[in-house]
Formats: structure tokens, sequence, C-alpha cells
């Protein structure tokens, strides 16, 4: 701790002592005292307080719905909402099936093979060590690097399945398909 300096000294002693005269007068004093008023006066000058309305429980509730209004608009929308399609679960037909066949051949595919979704896989190369271990190296679409050896998986879908000089060999891990990836720069 620093001692204080001469100047700083005076001006606390000099403060202290206004502090010490200030409350000595309000003690001495007790015209200068705040008042203090009884609770019973003070709640007699405030307002009432209002009813509640318990008639508007019986009305009928507005026809404004969750999710049907703009929050940054202001008052009711003018389009009112579109009513809402109800959907009907079919049972799906037996695979292997002629009702199954003919649902697949309506919908524009082949029974039995499922179409994949957008491989968002890119195969950027090959890494080799001493004793000939090859590590595949492939960035999805958000710049991340994946590496991994042949039999491992990657990206918790695809296990590698081979790992050519110029293309790697991917299986889709739930539905057992593979894809051949072809090594690309850049």
């Amino acid at each position: 701790m620093r001692k204080l300096s001469r100047r700083e000294a005076t001006l606390l002693a000099t403060l202290a002592l206004a502090l010490a005269a200030t409350v000595f007068g309000l003690l001495r004093d007790p015209a200068a005292a705040p008042i203090v008023r009884s609770g019973t006066r003070v709640a007699a000058a405030l307002a009432p307080v209002p009813g509640i309305d318990l008639a508007r429980l019986g009305q009928p509730r507005s026809v404004a719905e969750a999710g049907s209004r703009n929050i940054f608009g202001y008052g009711r929308s003018a389009v009112p909402p579109a009513p809402q399609q109800e959907i009907v679960a079919m049972p799906s037909p037996a695979p292997g099936s002629a009702a199954a066949a003919a649902a697949a051949a309506a919908m524009g595919g082949e029974p039995g093979a499922p179409s994949l979704p957008a491989l968002n896989l890119k195969y950027i190369g090959t890494v080799e060590n001493t004793r000939g271990v090859k590590v595949a190296v492939l960035m999805t679409d958000r710049r991340e690097v994946l590496t991994g050896q042949a039999g491992q998986v990657v990206a918790n879908r695809y296990r590698i399945a081979r790992i050519g000089l110029e293309s790697v060999d991917l299986e889709d891990v739930g539905t057992g398909q593979s894809r051949r990836l072809p090594l690309r720069g850049n």
C-alpha cells in the first residue's frame, strides 16, 4: 500500500470533518430531519386498483391463431392463412411384390435401388508412408479435411473400401452401396 501525500491527507481530513459536521447538524436539529409518514396515510393517497373484467372470460376468443400473424406488422393480416391439407398415411406395399414394383415405376425409379443423396466429399489425394500404408485425404463441402485408411469409416457414414492411384471407393454404411470418387485438384 502506498503512503498518502500531504495534500491527499489534508483533503481526506477536510472531507471527514465536513461529513461529521453534516451528521451532527442533522441529529441536533429535528426540523432538518426528513419527515417519515406512517403507512396508513400513504395508502390513502394512492389511487384505487382497477378491477379485472371477468365478463371477458365468457366471450369467444379472437380469430388470430398462433403463427398466423406477422410480429413485425401492425394489426391483423390482410391475407387469411390457407387451410392446411390433411396428410393420409398409406401402408407401403411389401418389398418385392408387384405393388412395390408398380409404385416404384410410378415414381420413376427401379424397385430396390433407392437414390442416394448428393455426395459432399471430394477426394483430394493420398499419403503413403515408407511401409506402404496408404491414407486417403478427403474434403467436405464445409472445407473440413478427413483422412482414413482402407476399412475405416469417415464422416460417420462412409467406409473406405479401396484406395487407388486416381480414385477412392467409398461404401455407404447405411445402405451398403458403393461409389467411386475421382482424384480432384483444388
